[in-house]
């Protein structure tokens, strides 16, 4: 089974060839003095890279460099296109001379980026939050979420997605007399009328995410926002002292297991060993009527999703509360975003691009071209009108009134992102209780955290 990441998901949504953007991208010819065609010492062209993958990241980040270079005459922008290899070995490009002089990046673990931090070869962003008021235009989980140990900022989110969120074939719904449940025991007592009805209720995929997200579902619903801001860091050997009293023995930590093995014993996800499927696989069930739910993101309900491939109504819903107190009913990836390596030729000039970037014109602007909903929450209506389905407005002004705290995974290491999904699955196969699959998470995370010092 072939994982599909976030940074495949974006360059196949708007494949373009490196060369025809570089191009594209090439910088403008220097403008002729009066008299002897040289260009005079006053407008000598200052030239900044910028890093980023190919497809809708390269296309919004395209658009905000022409419109840059219009505004600044003196200043070329060129868009360096990072080869799969480049991003992979993130960290030595931009330790070297030949880093670009800013790049869009998913900033998480997975990626080093933490590395990057604590070998401090970032540029800070501190002075920008305030001087640009990214602590008002941000949603405070976002905040929170860029805020690294240490203190410091060291990139804005550029875009976001959101999930879980769970689908629904309304005819079917209509048929069995279902409707979008408000508890757990409606949750379980309309699978068992699919299921008598020939519909499988729940295909969720297995590959995307910790377990496709519906395991940071039940975290967002169990643990309160200190707990969520600290578990998906436990790992780490600078975590704040405040989060040692966290564990995943605690009661809001086994409820999250207990509460996925109970959708196991009612019958929620489809038929198979753990009730889980791949991507397509899990999609096609539900587009083909074959499933009365579907649990993904936010990316399905847009125009480019379920639209284009169902020919019946559906509508969403979320997974019911666990506890008052919970910490949201979506998560939010917001890694995606722009960084300053220190070894740029032209910090300066880098940091001015991108507070230029992420001022609320260009945001839009970026968010219009690449079709990605950006991280301010203060995007005007009428631009994400234009470029965001019915079903995503709707998301979005329910992630405005809830709040959309970041996912699990995008704060987790690899090792800690695996410990995770295997504790799961060795309950979910039936291997483990959900006290004993919360013990082995606890165990493999002091090992981590071991590892770590």
């Amino acid at each position: 089974m072939t994982k599909t990441t976030r940074r495949d998901f974006l360059q196949k949504a708007s494949l373009v060839t490196a060369g025809g953007l570089l191009a594209a991208c090439a910088a403008p010819a220097a403008p002729a003095a009066e008299g002897d065609g040289e260009m005079a010492p006053s407008e000598e062209m200052l030239e900044l890279r910028v890093g980023a993958i190919a497809g809708i990241v390269t296309e919004g980040l395209q658009a905000l460099a022409d419109l840059y270079m219009e505004e600044n005459t003196n200043i070329s922008v060129s868009i360096d296109v990072l080869a799969d290899e480049q991003y992979q070995q993130a960290f030595l490009l931009f330790s070297s001379e030949d880093t670009p002089d800013v790049s869009w990046y998913q900033c998480v673990p997975a990626n080093r980026f933490n590395d990057m931090v604590t070998s401090q070869i970032l540029v800070p962003f501190d002075d920008l939050y305030e001087q640009e008021g990214w602590y008002d235009a941000y949603p405070e989980g976002i905040v929170d979420f860029q805020r690294q140990p240490d203190g410091h900022f060291y990139s804005a989110t550029i875009a976001v997605v959101w999930t879980p969120y769970t689908y629904y074939n309304k005819e079917v719904f209509d048929e069995t007399g279902a409707s979008p449940p408000e508890t757990w025991d409606e949750l379980y007592e309309m699978s068992a009328e699919f299921r008598a009805a020939g519909y499988q209720p729940l295909a969720v995929d297995y590959n995307m995410g910790i377990q496709s997200h519906f395991n940071d579902g039940m975290q967002l619903r169990s643990w309160s926002r200190d707990q969520y801001n600290c578990m998906p860091i436990l790992w780490r050997s600078d975590r704040p002292a405040d989060c040692n009293e966290y564990s995943w023995t605690d009661p809001d930590s086994v409820r999250i297991y207990e509460y996925i093995q109970a959708m196991v014993d009612n019958g929620v996800f489809v038929d198979g060993v753990t009730g889980l499927t791949d991507y397509q696989n899990g999609r096609s069930l539900f587009t083909t009527g074959k499933t009365a739910m579907w649990q993904t993101g936010s990316w399905d309900g847009g125009g480019a999703g379920l639209e284009r491939d169902v020919e019946f109504d559906f509508g969403y819903f979320y997974y019911p509360e666990i506890r008052p107190e919970r910490t949201g009913k979506v998560g939010a990836w917001v890694p995606d975003g722009l960084i300053v390596p220190k070894s740029g030729s032209n910090i300066d000039a880098s940091l001015e691009f991108v507070a230029w970037a992420y001022r609320l014109p260009q945001a839009s602007l970026y968010a219009q071209t690449s079709g990605l909903p950006h991280g301010r929450a203060d995007i005007p209506a009428e631009v994400y009108a234009e470029i965001l389905s019915e079903m995503q407005l709707a998301f979005l002004e329910d992630n405005n009134k809830y709040g959309t705290p970041a996912l699990f995974e995008a704060s987790s290491s690899q090792p800690y992102q695996q410990a995770t999904i295997k504790s799961v699955d060795q309950m979910m196969a039936g291997g483990l209780t959900p006290e004993e699959a919360a013990a082995w998470m606890q165990e493999k995370t002091v090992e981590i955290q071991a590892d770590q010092s």
